[in-house]
């Protein structure tokens, strides 16, 4: 991937020749078109490479629900042409998957999966439960250990196991550190529903107004 600084490439989208144009937040970059494999190359295809293309996919089909979500989880880590999806994609391929049955194959690990990461310091006994009123996050107040204060703010996460296109629900700025809960209500349609249940804390750069993640802490099903 390179940068384009020439004027008149500038506005170029598109392939031209073997290089793809592309615009992200208003800066074109160029990057080569990858080449196609014949059938013969597929097939020598070793397992190493096999298992490689599996991790990929998994992490795509997974990720690409809940853009929206890691968009604010990730946003410390955007820079360039390089947005919080790709850091979310690079960490999850890394970081969150486990070896499974005699073929050794990789297997996607929900569990290990983070939507937020930022040097915060994250909630302490964190906890979740189901009360009348929706789901109810629960933690102990940690403020003033390093950079945490009273006020960060509470983020929390719900994705349906039965639903992968419909099935979240969350709030990005919830109650404050100091609060030690806050309740994600529920629609009564939604009452018996099986959710993944992740929480974090975020803080105000007061600066640049944006706001610095802790890592999620993934909290099972409830």
């Amino acid at each position: 991937m390179a940068r384009i600084t020439n004027t008149i490439l500038a506005g170029l989208s598109g392939n031209l020749g073997d290089l793809v144009f592309y615009k992200v937040g208003g800066v074109t970059y160029a990057r080569k078109k990858p080449g196609k494999q014949s059938k013969s190359t597929k097939a020598r295809t070793s397992e190493r490479k096999r298992n490689s293309q599996s991790v990929s996919t998994q992490t795509q089909k997974f990720l690409k629900n809940i853009k929206h979500i890691l968009r604010f989880g990730y946003q410390s880590f955007e820079n360039g042409a390089s947005r919080p999806y790709h850091a979310a994609v690079s960490y999850t391929m890394k970081n969150s998957f486990k070896f499974e049955g005699s073929s050794a194959s990789k297997v996607l690990d929900i569990s290990l999966v983070k939507v937020s990461r930022g040097s915060l310091l994250g909630p302490q006994d964190p906890n979740v439960e189901r009360v009348p009123e929706g789901i109810k996050f629960t933690w102990t107040d940690n403020s003033w250990q390093a950079a945490a204060t009273p006020y960060d703010k509470v983020f929390v996460f719900l994705l349906s196991t039965e639903s992968m296109l419909t099935g979240t629900e969350w709030e990005f700025l919830g109650n404050t550190r100091d609060k030690e809960n806050h309740v994600l209500p529920i629609s009564p349609v939604l009452k018996d529903t099986k959710w993944h249940a992740w929480i974090a804390f975020s803080q105000e750069n007061p600066w640049t107004k944006k706001r610095e993640l802790s890592d999620s802490v993934y909290l099972g099903v409830v």
